[in-house]
């Protein structure tokens, strides 16, 4: 009993001792076959047209944009560790969503293990996407002296023009995003268009609405135009005209006329194509005093002596021209706009 005793006893201990030698191969060939590496795995959220992500949060409420995770898998195959991604599909109801970091929200590549992650869990926050009618506005508060709609645009047109106006069209859109989101607006900032370098005239730019209210994404399907008007900057010259009458054919012609002022200089403003055009062609300024108007014992001298009547001194242009809708004359000299008038009695012929 005492030799088949020591025999068995014998035999487990070499058993056990072979059991502990090939534990300690597999240990160190599994050792030398396998390695613990770091890697990234981006979030990768899938969701219908119906639902809007509002945020993916950590479990401490901080912006998550990727998961931290240390993997264990075969040696020398880190590039399988580079396209890692953590992938769900994002449902309705809205409210929020609990996704925990596991291997097979991973979806890691064969022989691969989590070790951990960090975070270990990631919360979405859902809504639902609708429609809202917004109104239409500048992305910035409009400047003192600025033209109407300044704030629609941005940049400097081309050198001798300036903006006049700017309107946007349509005055208000449906635009689609979260409806929590939504809810709390009521318009939408149109980005302003660009006006570099642009003659004058009348422009029709396309534009968009910013794609973010509160950080979250919006956009409409309604094409948007902003209509910008640019003319030439005004300037100024002064010219001298020599003042004439105006006769009508009801007019006396027993009786000569004659005004005490026999020149008036005007100061035009307006385009500088317009200004350009009366520097070469003065002559288109007509100054002058209406007399045709006048009733005939109005201007008719009595006994032969001359009767003198004051009256106003006018202006306009002979004819139109590129510009002159846009211009604006002002008598300067004299002062008062107005000059004596001395009527005569025509002699008698002999």
């Amino acid at each position: 009993m005492r030799f088949l005793a020591a025999l068995i006893f014998s035999d487990l201990k070499n058993r056990l001792l072979a059991l502990a030698l090939a534990m300690v191969t597999w240990v160190s060939v599994y050792r030398e076959s396998t390695e613990q590496g770091q890697a990234t795995a981006r979030i990768e959220l899938t969701h219908g047209a119906d639902v809007a992500i509002l945020a993916v949060v950590d479990e401490s409420g901080a912006t998550c944009n990727s998961i931290e995770v240390v993997l264990n898998g075969p040696r020398g195959e880190r590039t399988r560790r580079s396209d890692l991604k953590l992938s769900r599909q994002i449902e309705l109801p809205p409210g929020e969503k609990t996704i925990d970091v596991t291997e097979e929200t991973l979806n890691l590549p064969p022989k691969f293990r989590l070790a951990s992650a960090k975070p270990s869990r990631i919360r979405v926050q859902v809504d639902r996407r609708e429609r809202q009618f917004l109104r239409l506005a500048a992305g910035r508060e409009a400047r003192p002296g600025e033209p109407e709609g300044a704030a629609f645009v941005e940049g400097k047109p081309a050198d001798g023009v300036s903006l006049r106006s700017a309107t946007v069209s349509p005055a208000s859109v449906y635009v689609q995003g979260p409806a929590s989101v939504l809810s709390r607006h009521l318009v939408v900032p149109v980005l302003p268009v660009k006006i570099d370098r642009l003659p004058a005239g009348i422009h029709e730019l396309t534009a968009e609405i910013a794609g973010s209210l509160d950080g979250h994404a919006v956009s409409t399907t309604t094409p948007i135009k902003v209509k910008v008007e640019i003319g030439e900057e005004p300037q100024e010259a002064d010219f001298t005209a020599r003042v004439t009458l105006l006769q009508g054919h009801d007019y006396a012609r027993d009786f000569l006329a004659e005004p005490d002022l026999k020149e008036a200089e005007v100061r035009v403003r307006g385009p500088a194509s317009a200004i350009t055009e009366l520097k070469a062609r003065p002559e288109l300024i007509l100054v002058f005093v209406d007399i045709a108007a006048m009733r005939p014992e109005e201007c008719q001298p009595l006994d032969d002596k001359p009767l003198n009547a004051t009256l106003p001194v006018e202006w306009r242009f002979r004819t139109g021209f590129a510009g002159s809708g846009d211009v604006e004359v002002t008598i300067r000299k004299p002062e008062k706009a107005q000059t004596v008038v001395t009527f005569v009695r025509r002699p008698a012929p002999k």
